[in-house]
């Protein structure tokens, strides 16, 4: 009677088997979608990639933009403090320009706020007003010209001296606070206007549009 022997199937050889298998189901259902679809993926990872930096860039340039809104608003409001002046801010430009040019004063007094007859107003809607100021008081020849010029061309303020009048004095005396008024010194007067628009009153913009008459702040 014969033998049957019962042949195993080599190890190496199942694995060889389970290994084309293997690579028979990645290929069609992974590796192949996968290369198919990597451009898109790699086109997609850039557009991300960089829509993050435009998010990052805009991000820096909002924290600039914020930076310079910042300053120029400081800007502004120094700009406003300097040259959008009142009746008020502008006489204490004026009186600090008497001490510092020795103006010594004998009298100091500021009308009331009065609306200019030329109906002036400016572009943002304020009107053109001025008060007077009566000025009497001794200076040097020189002070005086110093004072004159800084009230013409470097004060905060535009005025306008309207009457003046200069006496000089011919005798030693004493008038203003233990000052000493000498010979020569020039016993002053004089009425300044002092011009500004009043932003506390605001023109129908409306107005502005036909008025040819109007003028810039």
């Amino acid at each position: 009677m014969a033998k049957n022997d019962n042949k195993k199937v080599p190890g190496a050889l199942i694995a060889i088997v389970a290994v084309i298998i293997a690579v028979a189901v990645f290929v069609p259902t992974v590796y192949m979608p996968y290369k198919n679809k990597k451009p898109i993926m790699d086109s997609e990872h850039q557009e991300a990639v960089d829509t993050i930096q435009m998010y990052e860039d805009s991000i820096r340039n909002q924290a600039a933009i914020e930076k310079n809104i910042a300053q120029l608003e400081a800007e502004w409001e120094q700009y406003q403090k300097d040259y959008f002046v009142d009746a008020n801010s502008s006489l204490a430009d004026l009186q600090k320009a008497i001490e510092d040019y020795n103006f010594h004063y004998t009298n100091f007094e500021r009308g009331g706020e009065t609306e200019d007859e030329s109906g002036k107003i400016s572009f943002t809607g304020s009107p053109l007003y001025y008060v007077t100021i009566d000025l009497e008081g001794y200076a040097t020849r020189e002070d005086l010209l110093d004072f004159l010029n800084f009230v013409e061309k470097e004060s905060v303020g535009c005025y306008y001296v309207k009457e003046f009048s200069a006496i000089t004095v011919t005798t030693d005396t004493d008038v203003l606070n233990d000052v000493a008024v000498k010979e020569g010194d020039l016993d002053v007067s004089m009425e300044i206007y002092l011009y500004y628009y009043n932003q506390k009153i605001q023109i129908d913009p409306s107005l502005l549009e036909t008025d040819t008459d109007s003028a810039e702040a």
